[in-house]
């Protein structure tokens, strides 16, 4: 992208934001609580992460030992 297309895009988004800050809002405000408790229960349903069958302690080890290695320690 060049410098001007970037300016032109930046452009783009400083308008847009508060634009799109206005309608977050609004549709926060006309949420009902029944939809919201039913939206917010779907997204623990739909984007659940299996269960594991262990804790994640040795996947942990193995990052800090690559981190450490790249930190030279």
């Amino acid at each position: 992208m060049s410098t001007e297309e970037e300016r032109v895009w930046i452009s783009a988004w400083r308008s847009a934001g508060p634009e799109l800050q206005r309608i977050r809002k609004e549709e926060l405000r006309s949420l009902d609580d029944t939809v919201a408790t039913l939206q917010a229960t779907m997204l623990g349903v739909l984007d659940s992460v299996p269960a594991r069958g262990d804790s994640g302690l040795k996947e942990f080890q193995v990052w800090m030992k690559k981190w450490r290695s790249a930190q030279g320690v």
